[in-house]
């Protein structure tokens, strides 16, 4: 059980998720693209982000999201409230690409990488070990 309340997965789950997690880093890397595992104190830098989300439910599990380097002008777009800007699409298309070109770059590993079912967080990807 977490400080919040929320189920946690076992201990055995955990560090399952923990090696399909670094092992998805390591397929990332070797094919090219910077990645790394989320840390708290993240800076947000550009690449795959590789999590393991502890919980117990149906959100828990390895999660890869893609963040592009679109700087201050979609920082500014977001504060804004300008949802219909050119950079904002921009980001959304570049995560739609980079979201099916990681799932095949998985999969061809011989993970299982899926499309998030996350509406939080829709263009990620889902990965688990086959």
């Amino acid at each position: 059980m977490s400080n919040y309340g929320y189920p946690h997965a076992s201990k055995e789950v955990l560090e399952e998720r923990n090696r399909v997690a670094d092992r998805t880093y390591a397929e990332l890397r070797r094919a090219g693209l910077p990645a790394h595992r989320w840390k708290r104190d993240a800076d947000e830098s550009p690449g795959a982000e590789v999590t393991v989300d502890p919980g117990e439910d149906s959100a828990g599990g390895v999660v890869v999201t893609w963040t592009a380097d679109f700087g201050p002008a979609l920082s500014e777009s977001l504060l804004s409230g300008d949802l219909q800007a050119p950079v904002i699409r921009q980001n959304g298309a570049v995560a739609r690409h980079m979201q099916e070109a990681i799932i095949g770059i998985l999969r061809a590993a011989g993970l299982e990488a899926t499309t998030s079912e996350d509406d939080m967080n829709p263009l990620a990807v889902r990965v688990a070990s086959r």
